[in-house]
């Protein structure tokens, strides 16, 4: 299970792989159900610590481990956890389709649409679009773990043309709509990857996600590893490395989410 050193994969692709990874502790004996509890919350606390951005994660894996402490046997927990991941499950799969046949409805033929990042929801989006409508898709590479550059490939092989760019060159284009993923949305910004602020500022932008991103807490950016920028230190040279922005609400022009397409001050209504 790679989740925690996971730094290309979107919300979605981890929040799933953790649900699943979880799944496989019923296989397990345990000598008392308060012992399969403690090691429930204690992955569930780790899970959700290795991708302190990602709100999907923690708020799926909190339901998870909500239900499962409502069994009093640890027979009947692990049935409780085994039935609550397949339903959360369930909900994720369904989202995605609703949010991508929304999402579909936004891109027009021979329109130009620009992506930062690698969300798999926004992949999904794509390829289910460009069979609908041809049209342009332009890619940033996404530094510093070059995730779009990922994306651009599995576009190509796939018969899709893509334009692929550095971060910094999306002023030289002038997409009809920009869309994106999210790690989380609070009622003041939306948390995704660094560059999509200043994206937000220049052109009509969309976010993609599903409304258990949604969260009332402050998220906190933290650094990542200066060497994923500059891998030899230099004299007088100090790297800040983020992987993610805020985006304030209202520079987002619409949400697509498993209710529809909401636009910022609906969102903002939600909280």
């Amino acid at each position: 299970m790679q989740i925690e050193d996971d730094n290309l994969s979107g919300a979605a692709v981890l929040t799933e792989r953790a649900l699943t990874y979880l799944c496989i502790l019923t296989e397990r004996d345990y000598p008392s159900r308060d012992e399969f509890l403690s090691r429930v919350r204690k992955e569930c606390f780790r899970l959700s610590e290795s991708q302190k951005s990602m709100v999907s994660l923690r708020n799926e894996l909190s339901h998870v481990l909500e239900n499962t402490e409502k069994g009093k046997t640890v027979e009947k927990a692990k049935q409780n956890l085994k039935e609550s991941i397949k339903e959360r499950l369930q909900f994720l799969k369904e989202a995605e389709a609703t949010i991508t046949q929304a999402g579909t409805s936004l891109i027009k033929e021979n329109s130009q649409m620009l992506t930062h990042s690698r969300s798999s929801t926004v992949e999904k989006i794509l390829f289910h679009a460009y069979q609908v409508n041809p049209f342009d898709i332009i890619v940033c590479e996404s530094r510093p773990n070059y995730e779009g550059r990922l994306l651009a490939e599995t576009l190509g092989e796939s018969g899709i043309p893509v334009t692929l760019i550095v971060d910094s060159a999306a002023s030289f284009f002038n997409p009809d709509l920009v869309l994106v993923g999210a790690d989380a949305v609070t009622p003041d910004y939306v948390v995704n990857k660094v560059g999509t602020k200043f994206l937000a500022s220049c052109f009509p932008t969309y976010v993609a996600c599903s409304t258990n991103k949604f969260t009332t807490k402050d998220i906190t950016i933290e650094e990542k590893n200066p060497e994923e920028v500059l891998k030899e230190p230099h004299k007088n040279v100090h790297v800040k490395n983020y992987y993610f922005d805020k985006t304030p609400l209202d520079f987002i022009t619409g949400f697509i989410t498993e209710y529809g397409i909401y636009t910022s001050e609906k969102v903002k209504s939600l909280f």
